[in-house]
């Protein structure tokens, strides 16, 4: 199992996030890092989930599932897998022990 199969993820410092939204992409710059990301609604939702509570890609999974009335492919979860590792890269989510 990865990383990202079993650990919760928080973000550390959410506040000086600058969010854009233009039709159905965000656009977020991190002062912390200087790099400036854009994403889709999908992937925007993932992160709320995490900046709402400290979450594990089951919890991730759950919470998506609950909104869309639907049980997800494991395509699906890969691909809130592989968001999450980018995530991670970003520097946008970390691994805590909560």
């Amino acid at each position: 199992m990865s990383l990202y199969e079993t650990a919760v993820f928080r973000i550390g410092d959410t506040a000086g996030f600058l969010w854009k939204n233009w039709d159905d992409a965000y656009i977020i710059f991190d002062p912390r890092s200087g790099h400036t990301q854009a994403m889709n609604i999908f992937a925007r939702e993932i992160l709320a989930i995490i900046e709402e509570k400290p979450s594990s890609l089951q919890d991730i999974c759950h919470e998506l599932e609950t909104v869309m009335e639907e049980k997800f492919s494991e395509d699906i979860r890969q691909n809130i897998r592989q968001t999450m590792a980018e995530f991670d890269k970003m520097g946008l989510i970390e691994p805590t022990d909560a």
